[in-house]
Order: structure tokens, then sequence, then C-alpha cells
């Protein structure tokens, strides 16, 4: 993988290519804008694609059509984003997996590079992870789950989403930081690994947020921390590592929108302001919450840029030390 330098450098100098095409081509938007994702139609990603699309609408002049593209981890989407037209009319919603673990996991098979092909616009919301444990574990907070994990290191098993998901690799890397083992057991999505931690077939789980809430509020599953700096509207109650006595451990994956490298700076800029302008109405914000996944604002293509080589350069030695491979 490229240096954090590097990274930060070609991020950056992205958007500044053909200027000319902003005046050559008149107001922006000039028709429909897609905003490919990269999951199927009705998941986390979906619902906050058409969520922003409807506003951005309003506020640019010209529809914002949401484009799902599923397939591949996410690399479908990605690198019919990066094949495209560099003129903002064609954005990605892409994801950490899309731009910070598939790199890792499928080096050069990658069919796009996760910073040359891609011109930062804005993030717009993260989705919390939380640890979440079967009531008959019998740990009620984080500091009683790590003296029985480290107590009963190799004994106990973990559930995930999938081999490689953020999921599998955030309690990967809460298990480093302990020096701890446990089992990795893979199922095919959240709900499966879901209704095995329900039924007692699995010890623990660390799961996003909008996937396991429900399952919190009703007292199936215990939520012992959740991995962000702060804590969410969602599960107002549940304390964040830090406050649980565990600094340092941070897992989330994002929801942040690119467009092809090349874009026009104006453009790049226009799409920054709106995107900020929209997550920061007060009922978008509000159901961002709702569904788990808390708005990010007043960013820009810049602070963007270096949010994206930060994790890369974090999730890359996860990725290895998980095991998982593209295959």
């Amino acid at each position: 993988m490229p240096s954090r330098r590097s990274l930060l450098a070609a991020l950056a100098v992205a958007p500044l290519a053909a200027p000319g095409l902003v005046r050559a081509q008149g107001a922006y938007p000039a028709r429909p804008v897609r905003i490919v994702i990269p999951f199927a139609a009705g998941g986390p990603t979906d619902i906050v694609a058409r969520l922003l699309a409807d506003r951005m609408a309003a506020r640019m002049g010209q529809p914002f059509i949401v484009d799902p593209r599923p397939g591949a981890g996410g690399a479908i989407a990605a690198e019919a984003v990066a094949r495209a037209a560099p003129d903002g009319h064609t954005l990605l919603i892409g994801t950490a997996t899309t731009h910070a673990v598939n790199p890792a996991l499928q080096g050069p098979r990658l069919p796009f590079h996760p910073v040359r092909d891609f011109a930062p616009i804005a993030q717009v919301a993260r989705v919390p992870i939380v640890l979440v444990a079967n009531p008959a574990l019998q740990v009620n907070d984080l500091g009683s789950f790590i003296a029985l994990v480290r107590a009963r290191s190799g004994q106990l098993n973990y559930g995930s989403s999938g081999t490689g998901s953020m999921g599998h690799l955030a309690s990967v890397l809460l298990l480093q930081q302990l020096g701890v083992q446990a089992t990795h057991v893979p199922y095919r999505g959240s709900a499966p690994m879901s209704a095995d931690l329900i039924a007692g077939r699995l010890d623990f789980a660390s799961d996003a947020l909008a996937s396991i809430a429900p399952f919190v509020r009703d007292g199936r599953v215990r939520a012992l921390a959740i991995a962000t700096p702060g804590r969410a509207t969602a599960l107002p109650d549940l304390p964040t590592f830090e406050q649980a006595g565990l600094p340092g451990y941070q897992a989330y994956t994002w929801n942040v929108v690119f467009a092809p490298t090349g874009t026009p700076a104006p453009i790049v800029a226009a799409l920054n302001a709106a995107f900020n302008a929209v997550v920061a109405e007060p009922d978008v914000a509000r159901r961002l919450e709702e569904m788990g996944q808390p708005p990010v604002t007043g960013t820009t293509p810049a602070d963007t840029a270096a949010f994206i080589a930060a994790e890369l350069a974090k999730w890359e030695p996860i990725v290895k030390a998980s095991g998982a491979t593209a295959n």
C-alpha cells in the first residue's frame, strides 16, 4: 500500500484536475445526478442515499437518482464510478468496505485504486460498531467481559456478518488490543448471525449499531460498549469503550461521498457545500440518528482525504491479521 503521505497528496490534488470543464459545460448540474451505492436496495446505505438524494435534488435543481450496484464487496459500484466521466453527474457513496477494507483484502486485483481514482467530496455519516454478548454469557459491562475473555482466552466464539466484514475486523482489533484469542464464526449477513447470538450459539459479536440496536432494546442481546468517540442517540445509555475503561479502541464503518478523479474543483466545492447543508438539516440529522447512522457535518474535501488515508492505514494490518482473503 502507498504511504500515508502519498495517499494524502493524491487525494488532495485529485479534484483539482480539468478546471476548464466547468466553464465548458455551463451551470452544474446540467442533468440528473446518479448516486451509485455499493449494496442492495433497502439496506442502510440505500436508505441514507435516498434520504440525501431527495434533499440534494431540492437544493441543486436536478434529480439525484440512487443507483444500487451490489456485488464483489462494493467493488462493482466503486469501479463504475471510478470509470465514469469526471463531470459531477456520477457519484458514489463509499464505505469502509469499498475504500479501506477491500484495498487490503484484494490488493492489486482490485479494479480501482481507492485514492487515485476518486475525488473525495464529504463525509455524511458514521455507523458505530457495538460489542454485544448473549445474556447467558453473564457479563453485564465491558469490564466483566474483558475479565472473562482473558480468563477463557481461546475458549469463546464470536460471530460476524462475514469474513472481512467490519464486524469481523472490529472483533479482531479488540482481541488484539486485549491480547486474547477467540474463535471466529462467519455468517452470510447480520441477520443469521444475530439469530445465532440470540439463540446462544455464539458468545459475543461486534455489529453495526443500525443492525443490532433492535435486539438490544428488546433485551435479546446485551450491549457492552459502542466503539465511537461519543455515545449514540439510538442507544443513549450505552457507554463508549473509553467511558467503559478501554481507551484507544474505535471501530465504525461510514458513508463518504466520492466523485471520479478529475472532477473540477468548483463542482467538488458545490457538492461539498450542498451535502454538508443537507446533513445538517435538523430532520435529516434526526432521521440519521434514529437509524443508528449518526451524521457527520462540516467536513471539507481535504478533511475527507485525510480521513480516508487514516482509515486505509488503520485497517490494512487488521485485515492481514484477520486472515481474511478475497476468495
